[in-house]
Formats: C-alpha cells, sequence, structure tokens
C-alpha cells in the first residue's frame, strides 16, 4: 500500500507539505499542490480517513440534514455532495428529520442536535424546508458546527447560502409568456411555509408589473408542491368563465397536475393553454407535451455546499466575504407546452 513517504518522494516535497495538500490546507502554491496531486494518483495513494481522524481534531465528514427521503430535489442534491466529498477526502453522512412538518420548534431544534451530535460532522448542509429558516441554522452553528443552506434567501451572513436567483428565474419564465402573447396568466403558489413560494412569485409579479398588467387575484391559488394540488388548481383554473392562456406553477410537480387536468377537459396544451413549471424535475420532460421550465443545476449547488463547507474548515479561519451567498446560474428550458395563445395575431 502506498505511503505518504512514497508520494513526497515522488513530487520531490516534504512530508509536511503533502500533509498539507492532501488535507486540502491553505498557502501552498497551486504548482506544488499539482506536483502532490499528481503523485498521490501516480503512486496509488488511498488516504486513511481513520489515521487522518486520529491525527488531528476533523472527522473528515460533512453532514447533510433533509426532511424527506422520497425527494428528486433533495437526491439531485445529495449526489452533488457526494462528489465533492469524495474528491476532497470527505464522506457525507445522510441523516433524515423525518416528520419535521409536525414538529414545534423546540421539538425540531432538539431533534436535529441529537443528529448533529451523535454525527459529529465537521459542517452541515440543510436542505429546504429545513434551511428556510434561520434559527435552525443558528442552533446548529452554536454546536460549533458550520452550516451550508441551500435557499432562495440569504437570511444573514452568519451562514453559508448556495442558490439561485429564484425571483430573477420566474420573472424571466413569465417574461417568456409575454413575449408569446399572453396576458391573462395564473400563478399557483407552493407551501407558504418555503422561501421558494415567495420568491417565484415575486418574480410572476415582478414580470407583470413590468408589462403594466394588473395582478388578478382570482388567477393566484393556493398549491402544495405536490400533484394533486396542481390538477385540483388547473381544474379550477380551466373552469373560469374567463380563463387564462397560460398558467406557471410553482414547480414541476404542481405543472404536470395541471397538464393532466386539462387532458381530463380536453384542452389542447399549448394550443389552447400554456403551462409553465420550476425546477427542471425529472417529471419534466416525461410528460406529454414536456414541460418549459426554469433549470436549477442542482446537483452543483450540492456540489458547491460542501466544497464551501470544506474550504471553511479547511482554513482554520473566518469565511471569505464571496463564499457567504454563493448565486449559481439558471437556465430556461424551452419546451413544447408553452406556446402563443389562441387566435394570436
Amino acid at each position: 500500500m502506498a505511503r505518504m513517504i512514497d508520494i513526497a518522494e515522488r513530487a520531490g516535497v516534504s512530508l509536511k507539505t503533502v500533509s498539507r495538500v492532501l488535507n486540502n490546507e491553505p498557502h501552498v502554491k497551486d504548482e506544488v499542490r499539482d506536483r502532490v496531486r499528481r503523485a498521490a494518483e501516480d503512486v496509488g495513494y488511498v488516504p486513511s480517513t481513520s489515521a487522518r481522524r486520529l491525527a488531528g481534531s476533523r472527522n473528515y465528514a460533512i453532514q447533510l440534514i433533509s426532511h424527506s427521503s422520497r425527494s428528486n430535489y433533495v437526491n439531485a442534491i445529495q449526489f452533488g455532495a457526494v462528489q465533492a466529498c469524495q474528491s476532497l477526502g470527505y464522506q457525507l453522512i445522510v441523516s433524515l428529520l423525518a416528520g419535521a412538518d409536525k414538529m414545534d420548534w423546540s421539538e425540531l431544534y432538539k431533534n436535529a442536535e441529537i443528529l448533529v451530535k451523535t454525527a459529529r460532522p465537521d459542517g452541515i448542509i440543510l436542505v429546504p424546508p429545513l434551511s428556510n429558516d434561520g434559527r435552525l441554522a443558528e442552533v446548529l452553528q452554536q454546536l460549533g458546527v458550520p452550516v451550508a443552506r441551500v435557499d432562495p434567501r440569504a437570511i444573514d451572513g452568519s451562514t453559508i447560502v448556495v442558490r439561485i436567483n429564484e425571483r430573477q428565474a420566474a420573472c424571466e419564465l413569465v417574461e417568456y409568456l409575454l413575449q408569446q402573447g399572453h396576458t391573462r396568466i395564473a400563478f399557483i403558489r407552493g407551501k407558504e411555509d418555503q422561501n421558494a413560494t415567495h420568491e417565484r412569485f415575486a418574480g410572476y409579479q415582478d414580470a407583470l408589473k413590468a408589462a403594466n398588467i394588473d395582478l388578478d387575484p382570482s388567477l393566484v391559488l393556493p398549491g402544495t408542491f405536490d400533484f394533486p394540488s396542481g390538477f385540483s388548481g388547473g381544474e379550477h383554473l380551466i373552469r373560469l368563465d374567463d380563463s387564462p392562456t397560460a398558467i406557471f406553477a410553482a414547480n414541476d410537480d404542481m405543472a404536470a397536475g395541471v397538464l393532466m387536468a386539462a387532458l381530463r377537459n380536453g384542452v389542447s396544451v399549448p394550443n389552447d393553454l400554456s403551462i409553465v413549471g420550476f425546477d427542471d424535475a425529472d417529471v419534466a420532460d416525461k410528460t406529454w407535451p414536456a414541460l418549459t421550465t426554469v433549470r436549477q443545476p442542482l446537483l452543483e449547488i450540492g456540489e458547491a455546499a460542501a466544497s464551501e463547507l470544506i474550504r471553511l474548515v479547511s482554513n482554520n479561519g473566518p469565511v471569505r466575504a464571496e463564499t457567504l451567498n454563493r448565486v449559481l446560474d439558471h437556465e430556461i428550458v424551452y419546451r413544447s407546452s408553452a406556446g402563443a395563445p389562441p387566435n394570436a395575431s
């Protein structure tokens, strides 16, 4: 089995330099860092996590805490975090805080604290809806563990936040519908306790305001980010006397429900009704017609959250200002569920 001394001899550096490179510590020249990493690969070196733990105060583990094991959104973020952790010599611990939506705050804090004290991670990733309130992050940081929140809002400067600009993305999506000629555009909201709902609704309002279109309250319906609420909202909107020509559902699961409602009511999409969603979830390109939507780079979000935490821990100092609020690029994905309104000239 290859040893650190083998890397040092091959790279022509000291054992201390090899250790600093393998532990992702700062103040190593890029050329030296690259040479050590190439030497480690050449000799087939595999670091021992247990030995690294014994040698220092770190556990070389990042903990991702989720409310659900069935969320494609969370699973994609988790996979990105795994990739980052593996490339940087860390492990990802995935913990489930089941029933979080039924807990009061004191119970939620207590259960989350137990998870963290059991895993003893070097950093924590919180995903929605657990990341939506800065209080939970504050409670966990009081344990001495840095937190990265995946959330559309940078609530405070005490945590790392990784996100896209959801308000801007929603605005761009509605602007696309306006450019197609739509003026009666409905919106189906998500869960009211999630920041994404409010950011996406704000973007919807921004686009209407910029086009000098008054918001019609009858075209804004509640939803819960799931297929049934999209279906019921879609049926209600389709049956209005002055029905909308386009519906923006705040996520793709609800947009798929609106598509089903259109099918059940003999409404042709996109000839009679345009439908758009948000997230570019797995369902988005499996419906017929496929959904026009906003793509979130979920793998990259997970990778960035883990990488920023590891960089913070490795630097052994205050996080740099630019790492506090990482805004990644989004993309509008144009598919066949949206087009011009009926009778458009």
